[in-house]
């Protein structure tokens, strides 16, 4: 009778792959996570930064991308006040990720948000 299952040596090969696998996507997934965690430091300056000047937004938003792994350059960081009763921020940047050192993904994020600015009595 021939045993027609998965061998030891198949069923380990078998794990290391979904493990290879498993960790490719995870470091694509960091990538996008990291971007989303950008999205929403951008949202907070456009809403709190009215009452900031430029550069204090800028030094806040790369202090806050740094602790998120991801060097912002400030001249990728443009804000713009010339729209009435709003501030936008518009944020350029790339972000990358080595799987085993055999493969790089690479993205280029660009995050622009437009918040009114509401100013409460």
């Amino acid at each position: 009778m021939k045993n027609k299952g998965v061998s030891g040596f198949g069923a380990i090969i078998m794990i290391l792959i979904i493990l290879v696998i498993g960790y490719g996507a995870y470091q694509i997934f960091r990538v996008h996570l990291t971007r989303s965690t950008i999205a929403e430091k951008v949202t907070h300056a456009a809403k709190t930064g009215y009452a900031m000047r430029d550069n204090e937004i800028i030094n806040q938003l790369t202090k806050e991308a740094k602790e998120a792994n991801v060097m912002l350059n400030p001249d990728s960081i443009f804000i713009d006040r010339t729209v009435t009763d709003s501030l936008r921020i518009y944020v350029a940047y790339d972000d990358s990720a080595s799987i085993l050192g055999l493969f790089t993904y690479s993205k280029h994020f660009v995050v622009d948000k437009i918040e009114l600015i509401e100013i409460k009595f």
